[in-house]
C-alpha cells in the first residue's frame, strides 16, 4: 500500500514540475504564455490521479461476474485512479503548444520581423537627417530676418522640415506595432512549415490516443459492519479499453498530415499565406524593382546635390535645398527596400536571387 502511495505521489509532484516548467516559458507578445498556458491547465487534469469514494448502501452492479448474496449493511469504496492514457495525452497536449509556439515564434519572423528590419533602416536616415533639417530651418529663418529670403520660401522650407519629422515620427509607429527581432531570422519560412507539421503530428497523437482507455486503480472496498468477513479489503486493478477504430485511423492521419503540408505551401492558408515560398519569392521580386528604382533616383539626385555645391550662389543654394528634401525621401525609402529585400532573403534561407544592380551610392 505504501509503494502505491508512493506512486502517486511521484505523479501528483511530476504535474507540479511540469506545471513550472510551461510557466517559465514566455514570448513577447503573450501568444505562447496564452497556448502554454491553456495546455498547462488542460493537461494538469491529464496527468493527475484521481480520488474517488462511495459511502453507504452500495448496490451492487447487476452485471456482476460474482455477486456478494450478502451485500447488505453500509460499505466504503475509497481509491486513487491514475490514468495511463491521460498521461500520453497530457504530454502530447504541451507537446502541441509548444510546437504552436515555434509555429507564431516563425510567422512573426516572416511577417512582421521583415518589415520591422525594413522600418528600423528607414528610421536611421531619417532620424541621421533630422539634425541636418533642423540646421536648414535655422538658416532660413536666419536669412528671413536679414531680407536675404522671402516668406514663401521660409514657409517652403518649414513645410518641408514638418514632413521629415511627420515621416519620422509615422516610421516609429509603423515600428511599434511590430514584434522586434527574437533571434535569426534566416530560414524561418521553412520553421514555419516545420513547426506546423509537428502541430499536425501531434495532433494525430492526440486522435490515436482517443482510442485507449488504460487506468491504473487501488484502493480500500470494505464492509465497515461485517470487517471480520473481508480481512484483506484493499484491491489494485489495471483495465484497459481500445477502441478498434484505431486500426482505420492510420491512413486518415497520414491524408490529413499531406493535406496539411500542401495547403500551407499553396498560401491558401490565411494564417499562413505570407510564409509560402511562392508568395515570398514574388513579393521578393518587387521589392528587387523598387530596390533597383529607388537606388537609382537616390544616385542621381545626389549627382545633383554635388553639381550645386560647385554652383554656388543664393540661388543654387535655395534650389539645392529643395533638392536635398527629396533626396533625404528617396535615400530613407531604398534604405527600407533594401533592409526589407535582405530580410525577406533570408526568410527564405538565401535561396531567392539576388539582384546584381548593386548598391546605390
Amino acid at each position: 500500500m505504501r509503494s502505491l502511495l508512493f506512486i502517486t505521489a511521484l505523479a501528483l509532484a511530476g504535474v507540479a514540475h511540469a506545471d513550472k516548467k510551461t510557466d517559465e516559458i514566455t514570448a513577447g507578445d503573450g501568444y505562447c504564455d496564452y497556448v502554454q498556458g491553456k495546455a498547462n491547465a488542460e493537461s494538469a487534469t491529464l496527468f493527475a490521479p484521481t480520488v474517488f469514494g462511495q459511502f453507504g448502501l452500495v448496490e451492487q452492479a447487476a452485471g456482476a461476474v460474482n455477486p456478494d448474496v450478502n451485500s447488505g449493511g453500509l460499505r466504503l469504496i475509497t481509491g486513487v485512479r491514475i490514468s495511463l492514457d491521460g498521461i500520453y495525452k497530457g504530454i502530447a497536449t504541451r507537446d502541441r503548444a509548444r510546437a504552436d509556439c515555434r509555429r507564431h515564434e516563425a510567422l512573426e519572423q516572416v511577417r512582421g520581423e521583415t518589415r520591422y528590419a525594413a522600418f528600423a533602416a528607414r528610421a536611421d536616415v531619417l532620424d541621421g537627417a533630422l539634425g541636418d533639417s533642423e540646421k536648414i530651418l535655422r538658416d532660413t529663418t536666419a536669412d528671413l530676418e536679414a531680407r536675404r529670403t522671402t516668406a514663401q520660401e521660409a514657409t517652403a522650407t518649414r513645410l518641408r522640415v514638418e514632413e521629415l519629422r511627420q515621416l519620422a515620427t509615422e516610421t516609429r509607429r509603423e515600428m511599434s506595432l511590430l514584434p522586434q527581432p527574437s533571434g535569426p531570422i534566416t530560414g524561418a519560412a521553412s520553421r514555419f512549415q516545420r513547426a506546423d507539421a509537428e502541430v499536425e503530428r501531434v495532433e494525430g497523437k492526440l486522435r490515436r490516443a482517443s482510442a485507449f482507455d488504460v487506468s491504473f486503480r487501488f484502493g480500500l472496498d470494505a464492509f465497515l459492519d461485517r470487517s471480520d468477513e473481508n480481512p484483506s479489503p484493499y484491491f489494485a486493478v489495471i483495465a484497459v479499453g481500445v477502441n478498434l477504430g484505431v486500426l482505420f485511423q492510420g491512413s486518415a492521419n497520414e491524408r490529413a498530415a499531406a493535406g496539411r503540408a500542401k495547403f500551407v505551401a499553396s498560401g491558401r492558408d490565411p494564417s499562413a499565406a505570407d510564409t509560402s515560398a511562392e508568395r515570398l519569392t514574388l513579393l521578393i521580386a518587387t521589392q528587387e524593382k523598387r530596390e533597383e528604382e529607388t537606388g537609382a533616383l537616390e544616385a542621381d539626385l545626389e549627382k545633383q546635390l554635388k553639381m550645386l555645391d560647385r554652383l554656388g550662389g543664393e540661388d543654387s543654394k535655395r534650389y539645392r535645398q529643395t533638392v536635398w528634401f527629396e533626396w533625404v525621401k528617396i535615400k530613407a525609402e531604398h534604405a527600407y527596400f533594401k533592409a526589407h529585400l535582405r530580410a525577406l532573403r533570408d526568410v527564405l534561407g538565401g535561396s531567392a536571387p539576388r539582384d546584381t544592380a548593386g548598391d546605390a551610392p
